[in-house]
This record gives structure tokens, C-alpha cells and sequence, in this order.
């Protein structure tokens, strides 16, 4: 299974260990101070990107020593730099693609990089893209039916409607539903798996589900 992992610049004390996801077989992404995060925990990235405009001249001088591959780009876009990390991503067609330090400190980031797989150009991404920090699991669902498995370590599940749901119905939980309708931003939250696996099902709309602990 090809996976990319992609660090964004968030704050370091919402990075989990990052033993678990590392092995020679990952390509890492660094985005903007995502790269030196990479660095400071010995992990090269393959790739570094962003406009770096939260890096020194002399952390970008250092970085260009140790990346290969270092692509700049101006701080005055259209795109974010975790959606230049994305789109560099979903190029490489992988079977997963993990983004860590997507969540905490500010809150405009946090914002545009939850809404960032509500656009339509990314709508192929959401089947494979996943957002892990220190305390949340957090994938983009469109339309069908899931299985999920409760992650060992986390002890709530959410599901928040990204835009109008219809026909939501959740089995295996501790707040079930059948065939609910919610408009968007309704937030479902402090749920719980009954066991282990928990299934879930939508007729219309887009949802973010959350694992998580305190």
C-alpha cells in the first residue's frame, strides 16, 4: 500500500508520536514549518513545500541542506499551503494519505484545512486523506455505507454534517439513529462505540467523523 504522510505547520505540542506511522516505505511531505518539524524529529522528508513564510532565513538556509527536493512558492496564493501539500499528494496516487499538524493553534488554519476536503477539486482525496493529531482521528465522508473500528486509544466517536445530511442512520453506538436528517454544522458528538466496529450510512451530504479522547 503506497502512503503519504504530509506535516503541516501546526502547533508541536498536538504531534502524536509519529513511530507508528514512520518506516522506509512512507513518503513524508513537509509543508512550510511542517519540514522543520520533520527535521527536528530526524525524519528527512522526500519533499519539502510552501511559501516558508514561518521559517527563518537561516531555518530555509539549513533545510535546502538537508531536503533534495525544496519547491517555494509566493505567500501571496489562492492555496493554502496544506492544500499545495495535498495536491502534490493525490499526484503520486496513493492508497493513503495521512496529514499531521493540520489542527491547534490558530483557528483560521484549523478552519480552512477541516473545510479544505469540501471543495470540489479535492472530492477524489476524501476516500483516501486522513487527519491524526495528539487527541483526534478525523476523516471526510461522502454518501454510502461504513464500517469503522473503534481506534484503541480513543474513546469517543462525532459526526459533524460538513454540509445537509440526509438519511443518517448509525448502528453500533450508544446513540443509535435511523434515517435522521441534519443541517450543516450539526455537531453529533460524545457518541461511543457499543464494541468494537460500528457502521454508519448517508443518503446526501458530506461528514466529518472524529475519534477521540480527552
Amino acid at each position: 500500500m503506497k502512503v503519504i504522510n504530509i506535516m503541516v505547520g501546526g502547533p508541536a505540542s498536538e504531534i502524536p508520536d509519529l513511530t507508528p506511522y514512520t518506516n522506509a516505505d512512507i513518503c513524508w511531505v513537509g509543508v512550510d514549518r511542517g519540514a522543520k518539524r520533520l527535521l527536528d524529529r530526524e525524519i528527512i522528508p522526500t519533499v519539502a513545500m510552501g511559501d516558508f513564510d514561518s521559517l527563518t532565513k537561516e531555518e530555509l538556509a539549513h533545510l535546502k541542506t538537508k531536503v533534495a527536493d525544496v519547491l517555494e512558492y509566493p505567500a501571496e496564493k489562492d492555496e493554502t499551503d496544506t492544500e499545495i501539500g495535498l495536491s502534490w499528494a493525490m499526484n503520486q496516487h496513493p492508497d493513503k494519505i495521512r496529514i499531521f499538524g493540520a489542527t491547534g493553534g490558530r483557528l483560521d488554519h484549523l478552519l480552512a484545512n477541516l473545510m479544505m476536503l469540501t471543495k470540489p477539486r479535492f472530492l477524489s482525496a476524501v476516500p483516501v486523506v486522513e487527519m491524526i493529531d495528539r487527541y483526534n482521528y478525523i476523516k471526510m465522508y461522502t454518501p454510502g455505507s461504513y464500517t469503522i473500528e473503534k481506534l484503541p486509544d480513543k474513546k469517543y466517536v462525532a459526526f459533524t454534517t460538513m454540509q445537509d445530511v440526509t438519511g443518517l442512520t448509525l448502528k453500533g453506538f450508544a446513540y443509535p439513529l435511523e434515517n435522521a436528517t441534519y443541517p450543516v454544522g450539526s455537531a453529533l458528538s460524545s457518541n461511543e462505540f457499543v464494541n468494537q466496529i460500528g457502521k454508519f450510512s448517508f443518503t446526501s451530504g458530506m461528514i466529518l467523523l472524529t475519534q477521540s479522547n480527552d
